[in-house]
């Protein structure tokens, strides 16, 4: 609107003089004469109304500012009293986010009307010294009457637009010092959280059988008469309005029940997942009644860490985990039983924290937590013949009991919510990578579709941690505040002038995953593109995988030591002060390090060469930085140090090519037609489709035998890996065919001629 309106204050005074210089005093004239006031008139209305919208937004503006105000006000009062509670302090900081965020709004809000207010105020300038007395006596007199009447009321907007400017400069600076001293108050709060959560956690423990753990001052009369007023004030909020909030959850709760039965409609297909469909809708309206209650409690009441928050997300996770044990039950080989009770440790745990129960309360109430849940599990366990001296859960709560029993509870609680979360985070992570590679599976292997597999399945698994981590860290976050999710993340860890911080380590962890995905990532494109590569050469993509692999895995060690504060240089000068003695200690690891280099870069050696060395015939397995594994024909794998491969002599019978030459000695009787042997010979191995036709096999009439008229079939294998086959085949055929053509095979056999001589009286023959 106001664009429009500048653009209409400036058509008609640039026509104005247009009228002061024109002579014309014909009908013509005095129609644009009347027009011009006319759009005069469309100016004035336009600006009132837009002073009046501007004014009945500042009143807005200003009672939103009163009421943020007031609520510091408020929460400067209240904080001597309950500074002392990590919980209220919460609601306080949660109360000032809000605070400190909307002022800041409003702050932009109050510029924004003054930038539009100083445009027409220039505006408004331009058009009241547009013309000059000369110029308007040029104008017919009813015309200038009309139009000297408009300047006076355009005089008149600009004043009180130079009015409301004054006022808005005046709120403005009131929103910035709301803004200002919400802030600094917020930041010495969220400075002062984490140390009020370690003082309500550690301070002021006495064990459980100890006299002055009963000897405190408890009353449960007392702590009800504190929490009850609290809770009857917040259920009295919450009956405000109940329309809007039931009609808000009923909605959530039935868009939600609506993605989970389409996702298990279209999720579970076969006639063998068909039986977990009805278990996973119903999972999936546990869950949407959680997120509901959450989501709902979070838009009507942002700043409350209440009862029903803990309800709502108690809810929502035991049936995400439900959920999660169809999934991975139904799409993968897992048998154990499900740990959902142990959603109680978080339900139950978060209520006494919310609640403020005291110690004397606290301790109990977990200690038999523990010991149900325990019960509850073991009796899940027995169908499985599992132990709970076998599960991590069980020694985790019995560290719990141990905290609590030395007066610890609060601390024990805290310590059970983590280890539900831990397992939170693992069900769900587990149960999406199931899911993930279940879906992948079904992708085609040819095309673009096996690169594509490893890229979903290296992004998407880092993708589906992260996401579990972050449904379980949450609420936490919203319950103990970002004071001390910052104070956690840069908890500095030192030792002997060495620290390190934990979000350091974090962020290892992520580039972790990241390299991994790559690696994945290039070797699939590696091994796809090798596919059309001739045999002899495929062995080159396996050591361009192990030299990639390599290099990023040494390029995540450099970032990952820079991450963690490590001083290169220190590495450095340590490593030159150590390499004397590396050299002469360490001299049989670095040469097979040297070879392993050498075999990869040199490529004499590759993965699933065919080798010979001495007498023993091989494949190559895998070429790592130190030895080499390779596999003999009966299935037995050797590790050969690298340096042996470089240093002694190895046969390659694939370096070059896979084709590999053989020959097969057939000895026929005497008196056996040589030509038709020849001709019987290379037919055979023409006809083998292993054989190669160039070069072309042949036979070779080697020897008169003392037994046989010896032949050589010499004939080129098109791949050495069917060598062994392709020999017995023509074996086969060879014996075959001579059969049909009466070629007698000969045998080993001597003739023994007896003559007789004289002197002798006879002669003994053995018999």
């Amino acid at each position: 609107m106001m664009r429009l309106l500048i653009i209409m204050y400036s058509f008609v005074f640039l026509l104005l003089p247009v009228v002061a210089a024109g002579q014309e005093t014909d009908t013509s004239t005095n129609i644009a004469d009347f027009e011009r006031v006319r759009i005069l008139a469309i100016l004035e209305d336009e600006e009132n109304t837009l002073r009046q919208a501007d004014m009945a937004r500042l009143e807005e503006i200003i009672d939103e500012l009163k009421s943020l105000n007031e609520l510091y006000r408020q929460i400067i009062l209240s904080q001597g009293i309950a500074g002392t509670t990590p919980m209220v302090l919460r609601e306080f900081y949660a109360h000032l986010s809000t605070i400190t965020n909307r002022s800041t709004d409003l702050a932009n809000t109050l510029k924004d009307l003054q930038g539009e207010i100083e445009i027409r105020l220039e505006s408004l300038s331009n058009a009241t010294q547009k013309l000059t007395p000369d110029d308007i006596g040029i104008l017919s007199p009813e015309v200038a009457k009309n139009y000297n009447a408009y300047l006076v009321k355009l005089k008149e907007l600009q004043k009180a637009l130079q009015v409301q400017a004054v006022q808005i400069e005046k709120e403005l600076k009131f929103a910035e010092k709301v803004e200002k001293k919400s802030s600094i108050l917020l930041k010495r709060m969220e400075q002062e959280l984490p140390s009020r959560w370690e003082s309500y956690f550690f301070s002021g423990k006495a064990p459980l059988f100890s006299k002055e753990f009963w000897s405190g001052s408890f009353s449960l009369s007392h702590w009800l008469s504190l929490r009850v007023p609290i809770w009857q004030k917040r259920l009295l909020t919450a009956a405000d309005d109940p329309a809007d909030k039931i009609f808000y959850l009923l909605t959530l709760f039935i868009l939600f029940s609506a993605v989970g039965l389409f996702i298990a409609k279209h999720l579970f297909l076969t006639e063998d997942q068909l039986p977990q469909r009805p278990y996973f809708i119903a999972a999936s309206a546990v869950i949407s009644s959680g997120a509901s209650i959450m989501l709902t409690k979070y838009y009507f009441y942002p700043q409350v860490t209440g009862l029903i928050a803990i309800l709502g997300v108690s809810i929502y996770s035991f049936g995400s985990m439900w959920a999660a044990y169809i999934l991975r039950r139904t799409f993968s080989d897992y048998i154990h039983p499900s740990r959902t009770p142990l959603t109680w440790l978080f339900a139950i745990g978060g209520f006494t924290l919310v609640a403020g129960m005291p110690e004397q309360m606290i301790i109990p109430v977990w200690l038999v937590l523990i010991f149900i849940i325990t019960a509850v599990m073991k009796r899940r366990m027995i169908p499985f013949a599992r132990k709970l001296k076998k599960t991590i859960w069980f020694w985790a709560l019995l560290a719990t009991a141990i905290a609590a029993i030395l007066g610890y509870g609060r601390l024990a609680v805290l310590g059970g919510m983590i280890i539900f979360s831990g397992y939170y985070i693992y069900t769900i992570g587990m149960a999406g990578t199931c899911l993930a590679k279940y879906g992948i599976s079904h992708l085609p292997d040819t095309g673009v579709y096996p690169f594509l597999r490893a890229l979903m399945l290296g992004v998407l698994s880092p993708i589906i941690w992260a996401i579990s981590f972050a449904l379980a860290v949450w609420w936490l976050y919203d319950f103990f505040g970002a004071g001390v999710f910052k104070a956690t993340g840069s908890f500095t860890f030192s030792w002997k002038g060495f620290s390190l911080q934990l979000i350091s380590v974090i962020t290892v962890i992520a580039l972790f995953f990241l390299t991994r995905t790559g690696i994945a990532v290039v070797d699939t494109y590696l091994q796809r593109t090798g596919k059309k590569w001739p045999r002899n050469k495929r062995g080159t993509i396996h050591s361009l995988q192990s030299i990639s692999s390599y290099t990023f895995w040494a390029l995540f060690a450099l970032f990952s030591l820079g991450i963690l504060g490590v001083n290169l240089t220190s590495i450095t000068v340590i490593a030159g002060g150590l390499s004397v003695g590396i050299g002469f200690g360490m001299q049989a690891i670095f040469n097979n390090f040297i070879s392993g280099l050498i075999l990869l870069f040199g490529r004499s050696i590759q993965q699933d060469d065919i080798i010979q060395i001495g007498e023993t015939w091989c494949t190559v397995k895998k070429i790592n930085i130190r030895t080499t594994v390779v596999e003999t024909f009966e299935n037995a794998a050797i590790i050969i140090p690298n340096s042996e491969l470089i240093a002694t002599q190895v046969t390659n019978w694939t370096k070059d090519s896979s084709v590999l030459r053989k020959s097969l000695i057939i000895g026929v009787a005497y008196g056996s037609d040589t030509r038709l042997v020849e001709k019987t010979l290379l037919e055979i191995a023409t006809a083998h489709p292993r054989v190669l036709a160039v070069p072309e096999p042949w036979v070779e009439f080697s020897n008169f035998g003392n037994s046989s008229l010896e032949f050589v079939m010499r004939v080129w294998i098109d791949d050495i890996d069917y060598t062994l086959r392709t020999m017995s085949d023509l074996r086969f055929s060879v014996e075959t065919e001579f059969k049909k053509l009466n070629i007698e095979i000969a045998f080993p056999q001597m003739d023994l001629h007896i003559r007789s001589a004289e002197g002798l009286s006879s002669v003994e023959t053995p018999s």
